[in-house]
């Protein structure tokens, strides 16, 4: 009885949070070389608030707007953070081969954007290596990686 008892209340804590639902993610064929690795993307999904694709806000609950993790079903590497519509839509594919930096053949220019916390960064430039490099910058300092 009290096995029950403690297995409801570790799935309840953020530590079995996190442990299910890397598991769910190994299941559906994620793949790290690492826990860590494993760990990393939790967190990025944990703590980002709008999808790395279309930048609508994730919704709670079984909607459209839920949050997803999205991988190559046939590598199992990690592509990004998205909503349920992109994900399913497969929307991801954005000429440069990374979340949140695109191509805009109206401008001619790479532009990146993400809301970390509310808050959104844009760069866009003409060399897609500075909208990299600016990239790194915000995730390193936003949200502690790299």
């Amino acid at each position: 009885m009290e096995d029950k008892v403690y297995k409801k209340f570790y799935r309840k804590s953020e530590q079995g949070k996190r442990m299910i639902k890397i598991y769910r993610w190994k299941q559906l064929g994620l793949k790290c070389d690492t826990q860590d690795d494993y760990d990393t993307i939790y967190y990025l999904y944990k703590n980002t608030t709008n999808c790395w694709n279309c930048n609508v806000p994730f919704s709670e609950g079984n909607t459209i707007y839920r949050k997803c993790m999205d991988h190559n079903h046939k590598t199992g590497e990690f592509r990004a953070i998205l909503c349920h519509r992109c994900n399913v839509n497969d929307r991801c594919d954005n000429t440069s081969g990374m979340p949140n930096i695109r191509f805009n053949t109206r401008y001619n220019n790479w532009s990146f954007r993400k809301t970390i916390d509310g808050k959104t960064f844009h760069k866009q430039s003409k060399d897609k290596n500075q909208v990299i490099e600016y990239k790194n910058e915000i995730l390193k300092k936003y949200l502690y990686i790299y």
